[in-house]
This record gives structure tokens, C-alpha cells and sequence, in this order.
């Protein structure tokens, strides 16, 4: 009886061998890219600079050093106009500059979904609030000078939220301020008012940050900012400034937030936050030539009959081509997450929160509804789907042993529909002839197996020989004593 193998691959596939998918290296070398003042292409070294120069932990230090070891890395280039469009999207962009000011709190991918829900959690307690009379500045109602200016650069589709709105509601006021902030929710407009000397008549004009910054410099007689000869000026910022679209009205009142507005902006940024990701992993991981050809070493020397991918790179496909040819078939890569190629990669949060989120349908962040809308290889563990036989699938597995191997996936409640699929195959049915092979790191791929499907289940599979765990191959070591006998012969 054949033993027919099956890969499912998570992001440490990718790690294993060397390759920078970790979140912090894509936020470490998008924040160098951002940060680019010069009209220059960026290499391999600019990106990961500080892992480069040994501003890192020993282990960081090490991996890269194999990286450069094992790859090309001098070949890769960021042209100056990929580099121009990454920076106006990275800091247009709401999801990178929140990260970016969490990089303590946010270390894995998993923390990166799990801070989305936290984002959104969070600006759903602003729905709840209703507004009173004052929530909404109402310019007629005071003259002073500040608001004099506000009422002079606001324009008719923007209104000026009352900054103690967010206090009184005993929420965390300064935490929401920002995020909305980040979103473009919240804009900041400066203004100033001027006057000519020896003239009675105000002038006002909305300028920029940089002007603002500067104005307070401009003395009369002084050919200032606005082409005005000044006699006396007066600045003023205003921070919770706001689109009416933001807002639920009726008639010429406002009522409350608009949850929908706000939550359709974050939307926008997400997924102009995946375009982002998608160029990094095009330009950049899928780029990436090896110096060598790597060992196809034990399984992967074997027959293989699928290949599951939660990643976004193509590295299984260039790094191992032959173990994706079989005597009947060619193996196609299914990516369950989509692929940077294609450009329809999953990022979001596994499901909305039943009592925080689900009441306002923003199916649009979860990642299920993204496969749907994106068409990516959703199906999972359907045979018929790789051309693997003609015979419906149950037959198949009747005629067959059916191994699966693990490589590289955190086995995390955020992917835990697949993996009960997985434990599901040993049915009756199938008379018992699955095994999940699990190649490892350490130990909290077992922790989360016993969280999502119980001890008792674990530990029955383990005791029937079901469930392995197996030392991760060490893609380095492998490849270095390839080379040391092609050196020998």
C-alpha cells in the first residue's frame, strides 16, 4: 500500500530557510525604506541594515549572516521608483504608522492579527457614545479669536469635534485619539490670522505643518509666509478635525459616530496595508536568488502528492522544483492564504468578536470572507482539487495510507479550522490510516494542538502513532555537507 505525502507549510518554512518573513523584519526594512531621504536604490544590506551591522541579538545576527551565505543578496535591488511609491503608501498609510509605534507589543504575525482585533474592539466602544449639544464646536456661538480662525479654514464638508467629548466618556481618550489619528479620521488643520499694517482688516489662510512650524518666525515689515507685509499674526492647530461622513446626522444635528464610515476607512487601509506586504514579498523574498541549488533531502526526495501553503511566496516552487514532479502528474502549490504573485494574499482576524464585533458585519477583516472575495486555494485537504486521481477522493484515502507533514505552521487558534480538519480524517471511514508528522521547533506547536483539540484527543493520537514530532531539518547544515561532498568528489 502507497504512503501518498501531503506538505502543509506555515511561515516557518520560509524562516528555515533563512528567508526575512518574520513581521519584524518586513516593519524593520519597510521603516528603513520610509525613512530614506535620499534618490538612491536600496540593497538587501540597506533594508536589514541593523541585522547587518550586528545591532541585533546573537541570534538575529546569525540568520542573516546565512541568509547572505546562502543567497544572493548583492543581486537584490529596490528600484528608486518602487522605493518613491513605498514610501508615499507607507506614510499614507494608517495599519503601518499604528505598527510602527507598536513594535514592543507586536512581535509575530499572530500578535499582528491579534492587535487588529484589539484596533477594532477598541473603536467600537466609540458607537456607544451619543453626542450632546456641545460635542460639535457651533463657531456662532463663541467669537474668540481661535475659533474665529477655525471658522475661516474649515471647510463646509469637515466640523471640529469638541476635544472633552472623548473624556467624558471614561474611555481611553488618548489611545482612540490616536488611532484615529493614524486613520485620517481625525485630521489636523493649521491655520493663521494676519494683518497688514496699518490696515484694520484680517486675513486668513490655512497652512501647512512645515508653515505653521515657521510662522512664528515672521516679524512685520518681514515679507512673510502669505506674501503679506504683517503687523500682527496668530497661529492656531486644531487636531480633532473631522469629514461629516464620519458622522451619523439627522437633519442639521449630529448624533454619534458613523460606525460604518469609520470602519469602511480602516478597510481601505488594510488592504492597501496587503499591497504593501505584497510588494515586499515580490521585490524582495520571492527575488531572492540562492547561491547554490538546495539538497531535496528525505521526503522531499520522495513522491509528493500536495502541497498546502499558508504563505505568500513562491519559495517551495523555486527552492524545490523536482519535488513537485511525480510519475502522473505535475503537484500545483495550493495557497490557502493567496500568494504575492497573484496579489490576492489573506490578512485579517479569524472571526468577529460574538459580543464586540459580529453586531456590525465587518466581515471584510476576516480572513475566511477574504479567501471567498479573493479566490484564493480555500479548499483544503480536497484531493480532487490538485489532480492527485480521477477516483473521488474517499476512495482514494481507502486505497491508501496518508501522511501529513507539518512544516513551519505555528498550529495557532487563528488557522484552528484547519487543523481540526486535520484530526478529523481518522474517522472510521478512513480506517485509521492518517499521520500528522510535525516538524518542530520547540514545544509550543504541542501546547497549541492540546488548546485547540483537547488533551485527550492529543494524547490519544500520540499513544496510537498518529500524531509525531520530529526534529525541524536544519536547511543549513544540510546544504553545507552537500557542498563538503561535491568538494570531496
Amino acid at each position: 500500500m502507497d504512503t501518498k505525502r501531503i506538505f502543509v507549510l506555515g511561515n516557518g518554512f520560509d524562516l528555515a530557510h533563512y528567508l526575512p518573513t518574520a513581521y519584524v523584519h518586513f516593519m524593520d526594512a519597510m521603516m528603513v525604506v520610509e525613512s530614506c531621504e535620499e534618490n538612491k536604490e536600496l540593497g538587501f544590506d540597506d533594508l536589514f541594515q541593523k541585522y547587518i551591522s550586528g545591532e541585533c541579538s546573537d541570534r538575529d545576527k546569525e540568520f542573516f549572516s546565512k541568509t547572505k551565505e546562502l543567497y544572493k543578496t548583492y543581486n537584490l535591488k529596490l528600484s528608486i521608483d518602487i522605493v518613491k511609491g513605498l514610501q508615499i503608501k507607507l506614510k499614507d498609510n494608517g495599519w503601518f504608522q499604528h505598527f510602527k509605534h507598536h513594535l514592543n507589543d507586536v512581535d509575530t504575525w499572530i500578535d499582528f492579527e491579534n492587535e487588529i482585533e484589539k484596533v477594532l474592539i477598541l473603536l467600537g466602544t466609540l458607537f456607544n457614545i451619543e453626542f450632546e449639544k456641545n460635542s460639535i464646536i457651533n463657531f456662532d456661538e463663541d467669537n474668540s479669536s481661535r475659533l474665529d480662525i477655525a471658522k475661516n479654514i474649515i471647510d463646509n464638508d469637515t466640523v471640529l469635534l469638541n476635544k472633552i467629548l472623548l473624556d467624558r466618556t471614561g474611555l481611553k481618550s488618548n489611545i482612540i485619539n490616536s488611532l484615529l489619528k493614524e486613520f485620517k479620521i481625525f485630521n489636523t488643520m493649521y491655520g493663521v490670522r494676519s494683518q497688514e499694517k496699518y490696515s484694520t482688516q484680517n486675513y486668513f489662510k490655512k497652512v501647512t505643518k512645515d508653515e505653521f512650524d515657521i510662522f512664528q518666525e515672521v516679524t512685520k515689515n518681514v515679507k512673510g509666509l502669505i506674501g503679506l507685509n504683517l503687523y500682527s499674526h496668530k497661529k492656531e492647530a486644531f487636531s480633532e478635525v473631522l469629514n461629516k461622513k464620519y458622522l451619523k446626522r439627522f437633519e442639521d444635528k449630529f448624533l454619534s459616530f458613523n460606525e460604518t464610515e469609520i470602519f469602511r476607512q480602516l478597510l481601505i487601509e488594510l488592504d492597501e496595508f496587503k499591497h504593501i506586504f505584497e510588494n515586499y514579498i515580490s521585490s524582495i523574498i520571492n527575488n531572492i536568488e540562492p547561491t547554490k541549488s538546495f539538497d531535496t533531502f528525505g521526503d522531499l526526495a520522495k513522491e509528493i502528492d500536495a502541497v498546502y501553503t499558508f504563505n505568500y511566496s513562491n519559495i517551495f516552487e523555486r527552492l524545490y522544483p523536482n519535488s513537485l514532479e511525480s510519475q502522473l502528474n505535475q503537484v500545483e502549490v495550493q495557497y490557502i492564504h493567496g500568494s504575492a504573485e497573484h496579489k490576492n494574499i489573506v490578512l485579517g482576524i479569524s472571526d468577529l468578536d460574538e459580543g464586540k464585533l459580529k453586531k456590525y458585519k465587518i466581515y471584510g477583516f476576516v480572513k475566511t470572507f477574504q479567501k471567498l472575495v479573493s479566490n484564493t486555494d480555500y479548499i483544503f485537504l480536497d484531493n480532487s482539487d490538485v489532480k492527485l486521481t480521477s477516483k473521488p477522493p474517499i476512495n482514494y484515502l481507502l486505497q491508501n495510507d496518508y501522511e501529513i507533514i507539518i512544516w513551519g505552521h505555528s498550529l495557532d487558534s487563528s488557522d484552528g479550522e484547519y487543523i481540526r480538519e486535520m484530526f478529523n480524517l481518522n474517522s472510521e471511514s478512513l480506517l485509521n490510516r492518517v499521520t500528522i508528522r510535525i516538524w518542530y521547533h520547540g514545544s509550543q506547536q504541542l501546547a497549541n494542538l492540546m488548546h485547540i483539540m483537547g488533551k485527550d484527543v492529543i494524547q490519544e493520537w500520540m499513544k496510537k502513532g498518529w500524531l509525531v514530532f520530529e526534529a525541524a531539518p536544519d536547511i543549513y547544515q544540510l546544504n553545507q555537507q552537500k557542498q563538503s561532498l561535491l568538494e570531496i568528489a
